[in-house]
């Protein structure tokens, strides 16, 4: 039967396997909170610098295209989670192309042994 091959994973790759998916997961959940705070922001915030609130650091809110200025917690809170989520990505991707090589060694190892 011509099918693709059964590989058998090793407890290396199934652990890199959890890994990506959390990463992945996390990636996710990373964006969707991020696109939840711009959509908050974006109803939220002043459209001008308020000073007496310290809503001084513009953010460009593409969902009512306008600037809407922020806290620097607010500010510095979207900047974390737009770099925690594309580290994720970033993570998720590196340890996928590993486990890719892996696969494909253990592919050729069990092939050489068939033969």
């Amino acid at each position: 039967m011509g099918g693709l091959p059964v590989v058998d994973l090793t407890l290396q790759q199934k652990r890199l396997m959890a890994v990506t998916k959390w990463l992945f997961r996390a990636s996710i959940l990373n964006f969707v909170l991020l696109g939840c705070l711009a959509f908050y922001f974006g109803d939220t915030s002043p459209t001008v610098r308020d000073v007496e609130s310290r809503k001084v650091h513009p953010f460009y809110d593409k969902v009512h295209s306008n600037y809407v200025y922020l806290t620097e917690f607010e500010n510095d809170s979207l900047t974390l989670v737009l770099f925690t989520g594309v580290t994720c990505v970033f993570f998720a991707i590196l340890i996928d192309f590993k486990l890719k090589r892996l696969v494909k060694r253990s592919e050729q190892e069990q092939a050489g042994e068939r033969r």
